[in-house]
């Protein structure tokens, strides 16, 4: 077992009791299979990990194992753990005998790694958790892990879209895993899931990253959801929050978009709130047939020029 000693017992070992006997934890609480989640890397990442080391998924890798999409030939996928991310990244390199690894300037908790093997380019980021002020503490036993549990929901409450706020502990998703895994779920993502809607975790998580709304459209067109009707309304009457996002934060989303299929209705979804003439005022002179997927290219070029200028 990785991760600290008996600390976690309980939930690691919670598929092992009956489901009436279980002693509910006053969180939202759902269970799921833990191999549904298994990558065969997550073997090789487990090698890597501190004895001490609490590891969980989240992220884009459950939502999409939840959905049973398609791997294809990327794979990403987003780990939080309690001890340094570089060096688990590093101890990965070294065990897989490949790989680039890099940090971010301005994410300095964060470490990744990058490889391919035959056709997929593998990525796999780990974030940093700080629980030391739970473990130092004089809390008991139950207390810690009610502790644990809430520090890993603070940080799926910071998340862009309720969809993307879910996660499950690591160890229930190798090999060795669990036949049956608690799927923390604080803003009940798994419903959003189900119904096919794009829901922001909370309003104020799109004002802090307002690039955020465009990503919300990228969903939607990627994964055949609807956004949800209050966010869309918000986004008609808030939209010149994206002037505030950089420019290549939304070159990098507008790019996204014209790089999946259906395109040409997600444009004119942003056209139809007022965002693209926000982001590029230059589509005024665009005609729609130049917005069809077999104009893409054409269309891209115009975007990528229009917005490595300054425009907004």
């Amino acid at each position: 077992m990785f991760g600290i000693e008996k600390l976690l017992e309980k939930i690691l070992n919670r598929q092992n009791t009956p489901k009436e006997q279980r002693e509910e934890f006053n969180i939202n609480t759902k269970y799921v299979h833990g191999l549904l989640f298994y990558n065969s890397y997550f073997d090789k990442i487990a090698s890597a990990l501190k004895r001490e080391t609490v590891a969980f998924i989240v992220g884009g890798w459950i939502r999409d194992r939840l959905l049973n999409r398609e791997i294809g030939n990327k794979v990403d996928v987003d780990l939080l753990v309690t001890t340094d991310p570089w060096e688990i990244v590093k101890n990965l390199q070294m065990i897989l005998g490949k790989g680039d690894i890099f940090k971010f300037e301005k994410e300095t908790t964060v470490a990744s790694i990058v490889f391919t093997e035959g056709n997929t380019r593998y990525r796999f980021d780990f974030s940093f958790m700080d629980i030391s002020d739970i473990l130092n503490s004089n809390l008991d036993f139950q207390e810690k892990e009610l502790k644990i549990v809430d520090k890993l929901n603070e940080n799926l409450l910071t998340r862009d879209f309720t969809i993307n706020a879910m996660a499950i502990l690591f160890d229930d998703a190798t090999s060795m895993g669990a036949s049956q895994t608690i799927l923390f779920d604080p803003s009940n993502g798994l419903k959003d899931l189900n119904e096919g809607i794009i829901r922001p975790v909370s309003i104020e998580n799109i004002k802090k990253d307002p690039v955020r709304i465009l990503r919300g459209y990228r969903f939607s067109q990627e994964l055949n959801f609807t956004l949800n009707k209050e966010f869309e309304n918000w986004i008609k009457e808030n939209k010149e929050l994206i002037k505030i996002s950089p420019i290549e934060k939304i070159r990098d989303e507008v790019l996204k978009i014209f790089d999946k299929e259906h395109s040409k209705k997600t444009i004119e979804k942003l056209e139809e709130v007022g965002l693209l003439q926000l982001i590029i005022p230059q589509t005024a002179s665009i005609t729609p047939s130049e917005y069809e997927k077999k104009y893409s290219f054409q269309a891209l070029d115009r975007f990528d020029d229009f917005l490595k200028k300054k425009m907004i």
